[in-house]
């Protein structure tokens, strides 16, 4: 049964109880912490998970806001930019913005590096694959739509 400062889609209304994964944080504390060269204490990290969490917290509920006066109904990264702005961390949103364009390019390089390669095909054959079908298409539009159906079972 869910107490009282949780709703029935299993979020904290509190935040007390709702944590970033600690070994993520703690990957990347150790990673930050070795280009450093500091040792933290068991306390300092722990410290560090929940104040990661509480700005995690922070910059979604913000880019909510934002979202939500956009009358839109999903949190894009501009949201994220815009709330990073209205919080006043101005300084990083360069930096962030950056990350995120380079982070779309890694996206769909790998999306479409994926296909081809799980298609098994060289990308000659694709090619001749696609024109075919685009062939297909302007002699008969249903022909393809028919070609890509199951069979009837």
């Amino acid at each position: 049964m869910a107490s009282d400062d949780e709703d029935v889609g299993g979020r904290m209304g509190s935040g007390d109880d709702v944590m970033l994964p600690k070994a993520t944080v703690n990957k990347f504390i150790n990673e930050l912490a070795s280009t450093l060269d500091v040792r933290l204490a068991l306390e300092s990290r722990e410290l560090l998970v929940q104040v990661c969490t509480e700005f995690v917290q922070l910059l979604s509920s913000e880019a909510n806001d934002v979202c939500e006066r956009d009358q839109k109904k999903t949190i894009t990264g501009e949201h994220v930019l815009r709330a990073l702005t209205e919080l006043g961390l101005d300084k990083y949103h360069a930096e962030v913005a950056e990350e995120f364009e380079r982070h779309r390019g890694d996206e769909k390089n790998k999306s479409r590096g994926n296909r081809m390669q799980e298609s098994g095909l060289s990308a000659e054959a694709l090619l001749k694959q696609q024109q075919e079908l685009f062939k297909m298409a302007r002699a008969d539009p249903l022909a393809t739509t028919k070609q890509f159906e199951e069979p009837p079972k």
